[in-house]
């Protein structure tokens, strides 16, 4: 095995009896590849965020692998960011994953926004302290940034609030990534980048999807899953790009990856075991 090699992986939180159990199946799937952590999303309002702190707590219970816990701002009061932060901790939960959270139809609205950004919630995290702190970067650029300097400029100084790391944005073409690196390396930014890596399910949602966020799927990877034949070979496809797009990355010297599973191990299993060239274990849909 490749012990070199630091891996995590994303979930969801599961919202429904069906969801639950694909959702342990995966994690405890994944968790034979001994990953250095996993991350649970979060919902900001409602139901939403008690999916996240139930997931969380049943993890606590028996727990065998660290977890971040991610927490948004929007759409939350001072008050209750502290609250959450007090539930986290009192769950055993030491790593965040800190975001702004989602733009909605209520986005200029005070009542809405109490903090507006991401940085302003590293600040909040810290203040509260012992708390360890990821935080989002965008290699193709964060869709709402002026420019691509201002968009390293609003990652440096989250870094300077006390953030330890940055997860990246998915992307399918290795040079966007070490482009942006060296960039943002030029820019002072110090803490390590992430790369976050998603394999392709589905290459239609993956593009609609990819529209929303900012990042781009190349014609080439497009063409490759329209001309596929069968559910096999649509299978095999995705996971010698997501392998060949880790191995480039680990050839310029990258030796840590985030995976987001969309609560599916299938193809993250097979993509990290042939990058850790385990034998151990077997994949679970």
């Amino acid at each position: 095995m490749n012990t070199d090699l630091k891996l995590s992986f994303e979930f969801f939180p599961p919202r429904s009896e069906a969801q639950a159990m694909r959702f342990w199946r995966t994690l405890g799937c994944l968790e034979t590849l001994q990953p250095e952590w996993f991350s649970l999303t979060y919902g900001a309002l409602g139901s939403a965020s008690q999916a996240s702190i139930d997931t969380l707590t049943q993890y606590y219970k028996d727990k065998r692998c660290p977890m971040a816990a991610h927490l948004t701002c929007a759409g939350q009061t001072r008050a209750q960011l502290e609250a959450q932060l007090t539930q986290f901790r009192a769950i055993g939960i030491n790593h965040l994953v800190v975001l702004r959270g989602d733009l909605t139809q209520d986005r200029t609205s005070g009542k809405y926004y109490h903090y507006r950004y991401a940085s302003e919630l590293v600040e909040l995290v810290q203040e509260i302290g012992d708390f360890e702190i990821s935080v989002a970067c965008y290699p193709e650029t964060h869709p709402e940034a002026t420019s691509a300097i201002t968009d390293l400029d609003v990652l440096k100084h989250k870094m300077s609030l006390g953030a330890k790391r940055g997860l990246s944005q998915f992307f399918f073409d290795a040079s966007v990534f070490l482009r942006w690196r060296d960039a943002a390396v030029q820019h002072g930014i110090d803490m390590p980048l992430i790369p976050g890596i998603l394999p392709v399910h589905d290459i239609e949602k993956i593009k609609n999807f990819s529209q929303r966020c900012g990042a781009s799927v190349p014609k080439a990877l497009i063409e490759q899953f329209s001309k596929a034949a069968s559910a096999a070979e649509l299978q095999s496809i995705a996971i010698d790009q997501c392998v060949e797009l880790c191995q480039v990355l680990q050839g310029e010297g990258v030796d840590t990856f985030h995976f987001y599973t969309l609560n599916q191990s299938d193809l993250s299993y097979q993509v990290a075991q042939r990058l850790l060239g385990s034998e151990a274990g077997s994949a679970a849909a």
